[in-house]
């Protein structure tokens, strides 16, 4: 069945192509990148605030949330029209190779989706325009490339780093502060861990890179360096810290054993779960400034395993 406008079905396929089990991620992303930017100073010793929600431009948020989604889906989307000749051969059960879209349409939907995500991240978000611009190049650069290229990987932390970038930007805060980075930097290391232990899982006799271990667990390592670094933080904020920490630490430990099982599906549902994680990634960090959008950041992670069970995550 063809994708015409008009069709039923458009909305679902849109839906599918642009991964949006996956889309809590990127929400949470957003209102880390945000947060942590605006509660730190250019001195990385210096502990991170611990300040309110209302010092985020609450009227910028639903233009964040949704310039940063568009953009998501859009490259998500046009990963599948850029691996057209790859899934009828190996996943035929891809929209395109299955027919139930037509490559004109997704490429359409998938250029259309980018495009109007990086506008509204510029003129409406208020995000700075070199780090929005360098997160498109970034996508485009790994669906073309991550199929050709052991590398891609790293492409693919990359976008998340700058997608980290372009919210911590929000509002026109064109000053990204070193701790930001640090924390973007250990996201990106997460999701490049992600992607080597499946990479390294699915072949088979052949165990995943241990660094791809230390990556998965990279956010609770440095967040306990942070809070030795930091020994007078708050005891509530240690408190919240240690717990969120240890919760990203069983999911990473837990998906890491599901994959290692070698049932049929387990690399799937493993990378499901960590992909989901990520929502836990960025509560560490929210838990050193902004406490109080804590179960907000919980909450999207229980929806995001909500959402795979009726989309698929990958």
């Amino acid at each position: 069945m063809n994708s015409l406008p008009g069709n039923p079905n458009t909305l679902h396929q849109a839906l599918t192509l642009g991964r949006i089990s996956n889309l809590p991620t990127v929400w949470t992303n957003c209102l880390a990148a945000w947060a942590i930017n605006l509660s730190v100073n250019g001195r990385v010793r210096s502990m991170p605030k611990w300040n309110e929600i209302g010092i985020l431009q609450l009227d910028l948020l639903v233009p964040l949330i949704l310039g940063a989604s568009l953009l998501y889906m859009g490259g998500c989307t046009l990963n599948d029209a850029l691996d057209e000749k790859f899934d009828r051969e190996h996943n035929p059960h891809r929209l395109i190779p299955s027919g139930i879209a037509t490559p004109r349409f997704v490429w359409i939907l998938g250029i259309s989706e980018m495009l109007a995500g990086a506008w509204v991240l510029l003129q409406l978000a208020q995000c700075e325009t070199t780090w929005v611009l360098s997160l498109g190049v970034c996508i485009i650069a790994y669906d073309i490339l991550h199929k050709k290229w052991v590398g891609g990987v790293f492409l693919m932390g990359g976008c998340r780093l700058l997608l980290w970038a372009s919210a911590a930007t929000c509002g026109e805060h064109t000053e990204i502060y070193p701790l930001t980075w640090i924390w973007g930097g250990t996201l990106a290391f997460y999701v490049v861990g992600i992607s080597l232990f499946a990479r390294g899982e699915a072949k088979e006799g052949e165990d995943a890179p241990r660094i791809s271990i230390l990556f998965l667990f990279a956010s609770p390592l440095v967040a306990l360096a942070a809070l030795i670094h930091w020994n007078n933080l708050d005891p509530i904020r240690v408190f919240l810290i240690n717990g969120v920490g240890l919760f990203i630490a069983w999911i990473a430990f837990q998906a890491i054993i599901q994959i290692r099982e070698g049932k049929k599906g387990a690399i799937g549902q493993g990378v499901s779960r960590l992909l989901a994680g990520i929502c836990v990634t960025d509560a560490v960090v929210i838990s050193f400034c902004m406490p109080m959008l804590l179960i907000p950041l919980l909450c999207l992670y229980a929806f995001a395993l909500l959402l795979q069970k009726k989309f698929a995550a990958t």
